[in-house]
């Protein structure tokens, strides 16, 4: 990126902005395919969900689990052109930087103009939120480019409502629902409210018409409600509201930390305290702007009805997310969930937050862009905390696996990153948790973490060892002999039946993570 892109006031010709646009987009992909490839194995907690996904897809034209399909098919001709692992890590890094080119389409809308827009799209690509994603939940980021470009649709559509414009804009929302559910709740926040003030602007939404396109939407809603109740683990569903009881706590955590864990916090770049220092900035220019009119302080730039209600759902949700009293404590979470996301609005709200506080001045887009040049070369990727990386060990492990796994047997793996990392290289089903699978199918697989070096535990399974009447427990770790230990369902009630209460009750628990 260049500081040639400041010196022409008003950013020049378009071609300009596609310019720097493309490189941040090169940069960004350069970045984090260095990232990916440090290591020869997937990263991330879910690295090896994503390979087992595209090889079925590949090879069956069906997924091996049931998710949201878009993302997916969007990977599938990287992997079809090189192999599962390697196609993912290209779809990651390459979804991941793309984010700059819708980021930039809603900013310049929201902010009235293309340094807001350059600004959004430096903010969103250059996060620690984003590069986050694109390591440990390829398909959330995948979802949230796929839910920009959307809303930047949605907009264009609501800003001049031309036919085609009209099957675009649904296009990108149908595009949103099938790629990730946040990114489908995402693009329905922004969009009804955005669509409603599109209508009355315009003339067209009023009396019966207001009423037809409310009933029309309420249709939707119900129909791909409707759908995500067939199919609950694909697509956006009313079951996923339960994921917002317990989304406060009474304990007031003023960083605003994406994650915290008895081991310590994942602060994720702390783009939620950004997203919420630009929204309340923003919303309260806006206000004030609104109530004071001309003799109050300098007015925001022209945007259109549409952008001017697309920017309140926004700030709403990056005051959200960024509140202190978010629950974090919990990795399924939808706390964790927005926060890791939390860049998204941070960026849009900075750009609303540009247009509220410099209002038309002549050389705003001057100013904005230079400061995008000052972020991009400023925020320079480091080392990502929280980072899940495959041991060579683990993946010894999971080899001596082949052939060890009786037909048709589920092995219980407690961890989700080696149930993946085993099922790839096994093909064996996995499960996470025992129930659902007949005591008579299941094999117990245990990593280190979960026994405890010379834990009760620990002991048992060298007893079980010298015990003649059961299937001893194979021990799979190249360097430990309880590093990874596979365990027959008969054999694990013996052990479990000799534990101390405490470690008992934990064992029959089974806690995950």
């Amino acid at each position: 990126m260049s500081a040639m892109w400041v010196a022409r006031g008003a950013w020049g010709p378009p071609a300009a902005v596609a310019g720097a646009l493309l490189a941040l987009v090169a940069w960004s992909f350069w970045q984090r395919w260095r990232l990916l490839t440090a290591s020869p194995f997937p990263l991330g907690v879910d690295g090896y969900f994503y390979p087992i996904e595209l090889r079925a897809l590949l090879s069956r034209g069906e997924l091996a689990y049931p998710a949201s399909p878009l993302a997916f098919y969007l990977l599938a001709p990287l992997a079809a052109a090189t192999d599962p692992i390697t196609g993912a890590k290209l779809g990651a890094a390459l979804w991941g930087a793309a984010i700059a080119v819708p980021a930039y389409g809603v900013g310049a809308r929201l902010g009235g103009g293309r340094g807001a827009g350059l600004l959004a799209a430096v903010l969103a690509t250059t996060s620690v939120g984003s590069m986050y994603l694109t390591v440990e939940f390829v398909k959330n980021g995948v979802g949230l480019t796929v839910a920009l470009g959307a809303l930047w649709l949605v907009l264009a559509a609501a800003d001049r409502p031309t036919w085609p414009r009209l099957a675009a804009a649904i296009a990108g929302g149908a595009a949103a629902w099938a790629a990730h559910k946040m990114a489908a709740a995402m693009v329905v926040v922004v969009a009804i409210p955005t669509a409603i003030a599109a209508g009355r602007a315009h003339g067209r939404l009023r009396g019966r018409r207001l009423i037809y396109v409310l009933a029309a939407l309420v249709a939707a809603a119900l129909v791909a409600l409707a759908i995500g109740a067939a199919a609950p683990h694909r697509f956006l569903s009313i079951g996923d509201t339960a994921l917002v009881r317990g989304l406060f706590s009474t304990t007031p955590r003023w960083t605003a930390p994406a994650l915290v864990l008895p081991s310590g916090e994942l602060s994720v770049g702390h783009d939620a305290l950004l997203g919420l220092g630009c929204a309340l900035a923003a919303a309260i220019l806006l206000a004030v702007s609104d109530r004071s009119g001309r003799r109050g302080p300098p007015q925001p730039a022209a945007v259109s009805p549409a952008a001017a209600s697309a920017a309140w759902p926004i700030l709403a949700l990056a005051i959200a997310i960024g509140l202190p009293l978010l629950a974090v404590t919990d990795r399924q979470g939808l706390g964790f969930r927005l926060r890791i996301a939390a860049f998204v609005p941070a960026a849009l709200s900075a750009a609303v937050l540009a247009r509220a506080a410099l209002g038309r001045w002549a050389h705003r887009d001057a100013v904005l862009g230079a400061l995008a040049v000052v972020l991009a070369l400023a925020r320079q990727p480091g080392r990502l905390d929280g980072e899940i990386v495959t041991h060579p060990a683990l993946v010894t492990a999971a080899e001596a696996l082949r052939g060890r796994v009786p037909p048709g047997a589920t092995l219980i793996v407690p961890e989700r990153h080696i149930a993946f990392l085993v099922a790839w290289y096994t093909g064996a089903d996995v499960a996470i948790r025992p129930e659902g699978v007949p005591p008579a199918r299941r094999y117990r697989l245990l990593p280190l973490h979960f026994i405890g070096a010379g834990s009760p535990l620990d002991r048992a399974l060298l007893a079980a060892r010298a015990e003649p009447s059961l299937i001893p427990p194979l021990g799979l770790h190249p360097s430990h002999p309880d590093g990874m230990v596979l365990v027959a369902e008969p054999t694990w009630d013996w052990i479990v039946a000799r534990l101390p209460a405490a470690d008992r009750a934990r064992c029959r628990a089974w806690p995950t993570l």
